[in-house]
Formats: C-alpha cells, sequence, structure tokens
C-alpha cells in the first residue's frame, strides 16, 4: 500500500478552508479500505488538535488509485504549522503519511519562481537529408502518459501551460528542434530505413500543432522563449581547448534567426547546452543583443569570484568590458524534477510534487529551477507518472501565486529585477553543469582521437576560410558541417556515436576539397 496526503495548496493563510485529498494505492484488490486523517495546529512545542475523520471505501482495485476527500477548517491562531497525519488501512496492509504545512497571518511574496525547461533534439538527419532517428516527431505524438493524457512531452508541455496560464514559464526550443519541426511540416521526412512519413500524416499534422501553440503562448506572454547556438555545442569547452570563437559567433547568429523567423519573437535570453561555460561568453553573447544565460548554483555560482552574496539573485558577469546577466539554477531542486524521476505510482508521483514546491518556498529570493524539459519524463522507469508530478506541481505554483506566497517570473523578467544595479562577478570558471568536460571528453579513448580529427578539420577550414572568405559557399557548407560533427549528444559517454561524427566531418573534408577545386580551376 502507498498512501500520499494531497492538500489543495501547500500553504494556507489563516482566514483558508483546506480541502485535503489523501490518496493510496494497492497493488492487490481489496474489499475495504479505511482512512483517517488527523490535523493539529503546532506552536513551538504546543500541539492543538482541530480535526480528525474516518472514512472507508468497499472496494480498491488494484494499480487504481483511490481518493478521499477531507474538508478541514483552519485555527484560528496567529502563525502556526499545520500537522496532517493520515493512515490507511485493508487487507492486511497499512501505511501512514505525515506532512507539515504552513499556516500565516497574511500573505506575502516568499519567492520569485522561474522555471525554464531546455527542450533540445540533436540534427537527426545524415548530409542527404535522411532521418537516423525521429525523436523531434515522436516525442512529440508519442503516448508515453496514457492514461492520464495523450501525446509526447514536447506535446504535453503545451497542455500544461495552457492549463496554468497565470504560471509564467521559460522554454528554450532549440532551433535544431525548431528546424526538424518545420522541416516535417513543410515536407514531411524520410527515415535511413526508407519509411517515408508525409506532411500530412496525422503525426506531422500534431507536430504542427504543437508549434502552432507554443507561438500563441508565445504571443501571449504565458511563456517566454530562449534560443541558442543551432544544435547542442558543448561551447565552453570548445572555447577552452580550440578557440572556436567565429563558430559560435556564426551558429549563434543561425540559432537566433531560426527562432526569430520560426517563432515570431525576439530572444532576449539564450540557453548554453550542458551549461558548458566560458567567459569569453559573456562578449559573444553580449555582441548579438543577449541579456541573460542560466548557469547552475553548484558547479557555477560556488566558484565564481566577484561581489557574490546568494545564488538566489540576478548577478552581472563582466568580461572584457561587456555584460551578462546570469541566472544561477538551485541544482537540488532541478535534479529533484531531473533525476528523482521514478515515481513507481501516482501516489509517490502527488507525494513528491508537494515535497518539491515545499523546498521551493523555503528559499528566499529568486528561485531558479532549470532541466531538460523532455528528458526528465522519457527517462523515468515509469513515464506516464510524470504527468501527474507535472500537473501537480503547476497547480500547486499556480495556487501558491494566487494566495500571494509566490511570483512566477520568465527568466528575462527575472533577470531585469537589479538589472545595472547587480551585484558584478568577474570569473566563473570553464565548467559544465557536471563540473567539467569529462562526459564529452575523457571517458572514451575513442573520443580523444575524434576531438583531434576536429581539430585537424577546423584548422583546415580556417585557413580555406582565410583564402577564400566566410561567404564562399564551400566555406559556408563546411562550417554548416562542423556544427553538427560537434554536437555534444553524440560525444556524451553514454550516448557516444562515432558513426555520426564522422560522418559530418567528412562533409566537412567533401566541402574543403570542392573549395580547393574552385581555387584551381
Amino acid at each position: 500500500m502507498d498512501i500520499a496526503i494531497v492538500p489543495d495548496s501547500p500553504m494556507y493563510l489563516q482566514k483558508d478552508f483546506a480541502k485535503v485529498s489523501v490518496v493510496i494505492h494497492k497493488d492487490v484488490p481489496c474489499a475495504e479500505t479505511l482512512v483517517t486523517l488527523s490535523v493539529t495546529a503546532v506552536i513551538g512545542s504546543v500541539e492543538k488538535n482541530i480535526f480528525s475523520e474516518l472514512k472507508s471505501v468497499k472496494s480498491v482495485e488494484p494499480e487504481v488509485s483511490a481518493e478521499f476527500l477531507f474538508e478541514v477548517p483552519l485555527a484560528d491562531i496567529e502563525q502556526y504549522d499545520l500537522k496532517l497525519v493520515a493512515k490507511a488501512q485493508g487487507c492486511g496492509e497499512s501505511d501512514q503519511e505525515k506532512v507539515m504545512l504552513p499556516v500565516l497571518s497574511n500573505a506575502k511574496n516568499l519567492v520569485n519562481l522561474v522555471i525554464v525547461w531546455h527542450n533540445h533534439q540533436p540534427p537527426n538527419y545524415t548530409p542527404d537529408g535522411r532521418f537516423f532517428a525521429d525523436y523531434p516527431f515522436r516525442w512529440v505524438w508519442y503516448n508515453l502518459f496514457e492514461p492520464y493524457v495523450s501525446g509526447g512531452p514536447y506535446y504535453v508541455h503545451v497542455l500544461i501551460y495552457k492549463r496554468f496560464p497565470k504560471v509564467k514559464t521559460t522554454v528554450h526550443l532549440s532551433p535544431s528542434l525548431l528546424d526538424q519541426w518545420v522541416r516535417a511540416i513543410e515536407n514531411g521526412y524520410v527515415m535511413e530505413s526508407g519509411e517515408v512519413v508525409t506532411a500530412t500524416d496525422k503525426r506531422v499534422e500534431l507536430v504542427k500543432q504543437t508549434l502552432e501553440e507554443y507561438r500563441r503562448l508565445a504571443g501571449q506572454g504565458v511563456i517566454e522563449v530562449m534560443s541558442s547556438v543551432y544544435a547542442h555545442t558543448i561551447l565552453g569547452y570548445i572555447l577552452h581547448r580550440f578557440d572556436m570563437v567565429e563558430v559560435i559567433r556564426d551558429e549563434l547568429k543561425l540559432g537566433l534567426q531560426i527562432t526569430q523567423d520560426v517563432m515570431n519573437v525576439k530572444p532576449f535570453g539564450v540557453w548554453t547546452p550542458e551549461m558548458a561555460w566560458h567567459n569569453r561568453l559573456v562578449e559573444i553573447y553580449s555582441d548579438f543583443g543577449i541579456e541573460y544565460t542560466v548557469l547552475c548554483g553548484k558547479s557555477h555560482f560556488a566558484r565564481a569570484l566577484g561581489d557574490k552574496n546568494s545564488a538566489y539573485e540576478p548577478y552581472n558577469v563582466v568580461y572584457n568590458g561587456k555584460a551578462l546577466r546570469v541566472l544561477f539554477r538551485d541544482q537540488v531542486l532541478s535534479d529533484l524534477i531531473g533525476f528523482r524521476n521514478n515515481f513507481a505510482t501516482r501516489v509517490e508521483a502527488l507525494r513528491i510534487a508537494l515535497d518539491t514546491i515545499l523546498q521551493a518556498i523555503s528559499r528566499r529570493g529568486i528561485v531558479t529551477i532549470a532541466l531538460d524539459g523532455e528528458n526528465w519524463m522519457i527517462f523515468s522507469k515509469y513515464p506516464k507518472n510524470t504527468y501527474p508530478f507535472f500537473e501537480q506541481f503547476y497547480r500547486y505554483v499556480d495556487v501558491l501565486q494566487e494566495k500571494g506566497f509566490l511570483k512566477s517570473l520568465t527568466g528575462y523578467e527575472a533577470s531585469k529585477l537589479c538589472k545595472d544595479t547587480c551585484r558584478k562577478i568577474f570569473y566563473i570558471p570553464a565548467s559544465s553543469w557536471v563540473n567539467g568536460f569529462h562526459k564529452w571528453d575523457g571517458e572514451l579513448d575513442e573520443q580523444r582521437y575524434m576531438w583531434r580529427e576536429v581539430e585537424k578539420a577546423y584548422h583546415r577550414l580556417r585557413l580555406y576560410k582565410q583564402v577564400l572568405g566566410s561567404l564562399d559557399k564551400n566555406i559556408r557548407e563546411a562550417y554548416w558541417a562542423l556544427y553538427h560533427a560537434i554536437d555534444s549528444d553524440y560525444w556524451w559517454t553514454e550516448f557516444w556515436n562515432p558513426r555520426v561524427i564522422r560522418m559530418w566531418l567528412n562533409e566537412v573534408q567533401k566541402a574543403l576539397d570542392r573549395a580547393l577545386s574552385s581555387i584551381l580551376a
């Protein structure tokens, strides 16, 4: 038996009337189950009983959660904690759950909450345009979350944003993801296996509908859209090792243009893939009019140098006379969602949703939660149960905002809270969200070899560019191929894909060979 206490709010005002559900899950059928909810007001070491009620249900089917609703009048006391204890028993099984919820006499904004979802897909196509993986489309239509809802994570995100339009959310839709959506919407796509999916296929129609919904929500201000470089390039690493400044500038220009063209917005923030940082990104980003990015409170803020106070405020990171505002994510909360995602039951998902929001409002200042939008759902052992967590978490944010306990902000809004008066940071170490670059270079011997191949291709490309100029067609095609070869998804140890890397490095070579032929002709 599994049991969860699900209040209609994680915090209450003294004048409120609480509605509390007790949700149970059983693996075997039971003829009758009894549930008791006891509520006490806790002030210091003193407890005052204010409510107790017993309910029963005649039948609980396996794998189906049962809910018991209790209506609890709150005590007419100044500030206190509400202790709720639920007990369930039936057919030889029992379980107990306890939660503590704060009750305040008046509303006060405790935190500004920034929720950032990073959605990306690498270029899943070959140089001839065929797709070797259909994840940009599959994760729109594939039914991972039934019986709760149909569709994949990209579509389900839209449903949540529409259901809670007052909860502002920041969404990174990587340009490579948007580009692949547009390709499918306009022309369909062909898989390497030979399968042809037309633009009129119902799956592609859902991709089109999903993209239109993201556009509409962005236009309404429900979501803020972030951009980035085209693919998922580990920017800090290629700056640190290869000094690929012009590659990043070129790829960022392309990514920003795609975001603006496809989403009809001017992005003010960019996602730094893998949070792979280098201080020179301050100069590059600011030169393109970018105002902020998001980095990690643990991997970056802890080792940053400057006028530091708390990770729960925006900072101006200064480099070479340029400045960029940075929000530092709460890694504990972000990882709670990103990696504590194996909810075996809906009950467990609801219980952890309450725990997560209670931890969020226990902070003070600007609390930034930032993580992959699709992967925490896809890679769960029980992906369907990530949906009730997602929905309940947003419901809690919505009700807390309505009561005045928190305010949801977009990343851009939060970054502007101090603007020119932000504390200044002068140095953030070159690193990523995993505290280094070892996942892409170091854990496999072949990774080191392949980066040497990248380095050789890059040096040759720079040489040819000096002769032919950056506008030469073959030089442009070589850069385009290089963006694909250095996408981090192909280099990550567990998803190491040397076939794709070699494929695109060969395209760099072919483009430069054509360039040489044009010189000799």
